[in-house]
């Protein structure tokens, strides 16, 4: 769209020149609001990745990213995670995934069962299971979120 090209030049010449993007300017710049803004940008190079590791992770950034969802996107208002991603400068796939695990929300995929039964053959308890998995999964739902899939991972349908 018109704005959104505006708005990706502005963002494109402000990160060449300073490696960082001040969103007020670029609202000024091209004469729409803020959030309008990090909704249109689409460029996106040098976007960091942010994968959870329970060793490196940063509740600072996960609070200023909870934040930022909280004041932009309160209920009934859809996340947009284009403007988060924008906002945060980290990879759209990965706000996505973060803020999923920052709810305690996980899909339980054969890696993440791979890894749950190298971890509990190493010994590893389950509240340390479930601190590797995500930053919110307690030790009670993860347990539950185990028997919720086991008919499914054991390939039988729950029958109720």
């Amino acid at each position: 769209t018109e704005h959104a090209d505006a708005v990706s030049h502005a963002v494109k010449k402000q990160y060449t020149q300073n490696q960082s993007v001040d969103w007020a300017r670029v609202s000024e710049s091209v004469g729409l609001s803020e959030r309008e803004c990090l909704e249109a940008n689409q460029f996106g190079d040098g976007k960091a990745r942010w994968i959870y590791d329970p060793d490196t992770f940063s509740w600072d950034m996960a609070n200023r990213m909870t934040k930022f969802i909280e004041t932009n996107y309160s209920h009934p208002l859809p996340v947009n995670y284009t403007a988060v991603s924008n906002y945060m400068w980290i990879e759209p796939d990965d706000c996505v995934n973060m803020a999923g695990l920052l709810r305690g929300e996980m899909t339980w995929t054969k890696d993440v069962l791979a890894k749950v039964v190298e971890l509990r053959g190493q010994g590893m308890m389950y509240k340390d299971i479930a601190r590797q998995l995500s930053p919110n999964l307690t030790v009670i739902a993860f347990i539950i979120m185990q028997l919720y899939t086991l008919p499914t991972r054991l390939g039988c349908k729950l029958r109720m």
